[in-house]
Parts: structure tokens; sequence; C-alpha cells
């Protein structure tokens, strides 16, 4: 961690996103740099249930870092798809974000990221603990 706030989100991170409705969650990969606060990055993420089976799609990210608090715009390779707005929180270890996600006037969701490598040391945290309560 270090930048302003304390965090720095530069780096790779895994996520999933959920939408209204009954449709499925989405994951995703997103590469981020993060300059003082200002956050741009790349987002790859496979198509909606809706779609082909294969489909691909890829976003450029703009936002901003102030404090815990991280928002930005993602923005569709395909202009014809809508712009969504996220929102989110960034826990205290700076390695996962939670937060919402909003198209304006239409749909919203949730949406949770980890930081890549981060998975593997909250499974030996788990286990290290399960262990030590015997």
């Amino acid at each position: 961690m270090s930048g302003e706030g304390g965090y720095d989100l530069t780096g790779e991170w895994s996520g999933i996103y959920s939408y209204p409705r009954l449709f499925p969650p989405n994951m995703f990969e997103a590469s981020i740099r993060d300059s003082g606060g200002i956050i741009t990055g790349v987002i790859r993420q496979p198509g909606e249930v809706f779609e082909p089976t294969g489909t691909h799609h890829h976003a450029v990210i703009e936002g901003s870092r102030v404090g815990s608090l991280v928002r930005w715009v993602k923005m569709y390779d395909d202009l014809s798809r809508a712009t969504p707005h996220y929102e989110g929180t960034i826990q205290p270890d700076g390695n996962e974000i939670e937060g919402t996600w909003h198209i304006p006037n239409d749909w919203s969701g949730t949406f949770l990221m980890i930081r890549r490598g981060q998975e593997e040391a909250g499974e030996t945290r788990k286990v290290s603990e399960e262990i030590g309560a015997r």
C-alpha cells in the first residue's frame, strides 16, 4: 500500500459482478494502474449468458481513488455497449474492493475484486486459523 490515502491499487485483479433479476454473475480480469489516486486500466471479460459462446469483451477504465473510496467508468471497445459506473470501498489491507455498479437510468448491481496473488494468501490464513483452533 502506498500513494494517496495509503493505497496503491496498481496490479492484476480478478473480480465478479452481479446483475439484477435472474441473470447469473459474470467474471472479469482487470489490470489497474494507480498514479497518485488517478485510476486507469483494462478490463477483460467473457460474454454475457445471452451472447454467443466464446464472446469476449474488452474495456478501459478511468477514475479516481480518494482514501478508501474508488470510482471509475468502464468504456467498452464496442461503443454500442452501455457505460457502467463503478463505486467501491477498498478493504484495509488494500487487496479487495467491494461495491456497486450502475448504468445511469438503467441496471445496477454489485461487484467484488481481489488482487491476484491474494487468493492463496487468504486460503493459507484460513487453514492456519482452523489448525490453530484445535
